[in-house]
């Protein structure tokens, strides 16, 4: 294998593409070498955004993570991981492309500038995230799955990152976050099994439907009748704004993508227009680059440095030029 950032996966789009050409850059940056992948019919592969032994740190590098920090926190996850929680570690540490790893690449500096000092990272979150409620920043995790999630809606889909905060009321409210990189969002759909083995909707989910009211009444009808599945967007959304219901909390979600991602307008454009008027403003897509570059012009030096880091590592698309 002569290429040194790896083989080309015939199935990339040109978006994926240049996310997978990034991190292939990126692990031969690092020093690290392609671990090869075998399929199903026995052909050995060398995508260059897959290495090995990331959960071990080499010369002072963390491999997948950007900080140490951020490779701690991802270890003790998978350490002291729930039952019900979907963390994967080999994704975490050895998928350079994963979003799961560049969620925690994000959010885990501002995890830890919070536990430096609230008043910053207030300061920071609310310049990166203009429009929301936050007199005060309480809260930065990871992969969150509510532990009540069966009695909710029954899906354990979590959320890639939470925010939680207070307003000028002293009031609790988050913001639940999904990111994407260069993996659309899900089109799998929630469903339970009848006693004959049928496909069926998920009963809990569709209690969450009717309890909320939050989708137009046509659109309400065909989820009920299983005539439209919950796919992905629809399934995160309504776990947030059922846990946001069920606690007393102000509830907000956000699709965090780059700029470039291809689908992720589409797909939410799709959900708005089947919400009611008054949860329209319930979620919205950020593009990841201007939350990024929001985060760069606010945060102190020592975390500049980590976040410039990152718009390099995952948004300089400019620099596939060069290679």
């Amino acid at each position: 294998m002569n290429n040194i950032y790896g083989e080309e996966y015939k199935s990339d789009s040109k978006f994926v593409a240049e996310c997978r050409k990034l991190q292939s850059i990126y692990r031969y940056e690092i020093g690290e070498e392609i671990c090869p992948y075998t399929d199903r019919y026995g052909n050995l592969h060398y995508y260059g955004n897959y290495i090995s032994n990331g959960e071990n740190t080499k010369n002072g590098c963390w491999k997948n993570f950007l900080t140490e920090y951020a490779f701690k926190y991802a270890k003790d996850r998978v350490k002291y991981k729930k039952k019900y929680e979907t963390i994967e570690s080999d994704r975490l540490f050895n998928n350079l492309l994963s979003s799961q790893p560049m969620a925690f690449n994000l959010f885990c500096p501002l995890r830890q500038m919070l536990e430096e000092s609230p008043q910053v990272v207030t300061k920071v979150v609310n310049m990166a995230l203009p429009g929301y409620p936050i007199r005060k920043v309480t809260e930065v995790d990871l992969e969150f799955i509510p532990e009540n999630y069966k009695e909710l809606t029954g899906d354990k889909s979590a959320m890639d990152a939470i925010i939680r905060f207070k307003d000028e009321k002293g009031n609790d409210g988050f913001i639940a976050i999904e990111t994407k990189y260069s993996e659309n969002l899900g089109t799998n759909v929630a469903y339970d099994r009848d006693v004959n083995g049928k496909k069926i909707p998920r009963a809990k989910s569709i209690e969450a439907v009717m309890e909320l009211q939050c989708f137009k009444p046509d659109v309400e009808e065909l989820m009920i009748i299983g005539k439209k599945g919950l796919t992905q967007i629809y399934r995160n959304f309504l776990l947030s704004e059922t846990y946001g219901f069920k606690e007393g909390l102000q509830s907000y979600s956000i699709i965090l993508a780059p700029q470039k991602h291809p689908s992720t307008g589409k797909e939410l454009k799709s959900l708005h227009n089947e919400l009611r008027n008054e949860y329209k403003n319930k979620i919205k897509q950020v593009y990841l680059d201007d939350f990024v570059n929001a985060i760069i012009l606010s945060c102190p030096d020592k975390y500049r440095i980590i976040f410039e880091r990152f718009y390099d590592r995952y948004l300089n698309f400019g620099k596939l030029e060069k290679y």
